[in-house]
């Protein structure tokens, strides 16, 4: 292998693990402290949450090529590793679901959240 392809090579692979993976890490209890269930890859569409999880861990990330990736949450599943169905749930302020800790049965008041899709910026 020539030393440039072997310097382009590390740099694409250096640059891809410094991205932020997407994730929705799922959680027995509303305050993600009680793990359930863990996502997390560059490629993830939609997340089905489990009926006995409360709370999600959620990081919008990147895809591994940089392009950022954001989760838009939804009230209804085909089922457990299914897809996403029903409405999509927004707040006056935003239609992308929120970061962080996110309880799934009052983030959007009177709806559960039980999946999230990721797509692309």
């Amino acid at each position: 292998m020539q030393i440039k392809t072997f310097f382009a090579l590390l740099t694409v692979v250096t640059a891809a693990s410094a991205a932020t993976r997407p994730k929705a890490n799922e959680y027995k209890d509303t305050n993600c402290q009680t793990w359930n269930y863990g996502h997390n890859s560059f490629e993830l569409g939609d997340v089905t949450m489990d009926d006995t999880s409360n709370s999600v861990y959620i990081t919008h990330g990147q895809r591994a090529d940089g392009v950022r990736k954001w989760f838009y949450a939804y009230d209804g599943k085909t089922g457990n590793g299914g897809s996403c169905t029903g409405n999509r749930l927004s707040t006056s302020s935003s239609s992308v679901a929120p970061s962080g800790c996110v309880n799934l049965n009052t983030a959007y008041p009177g709806k559960r959240i039980r999946c999230l899709r990721s797509i692309s910026e």
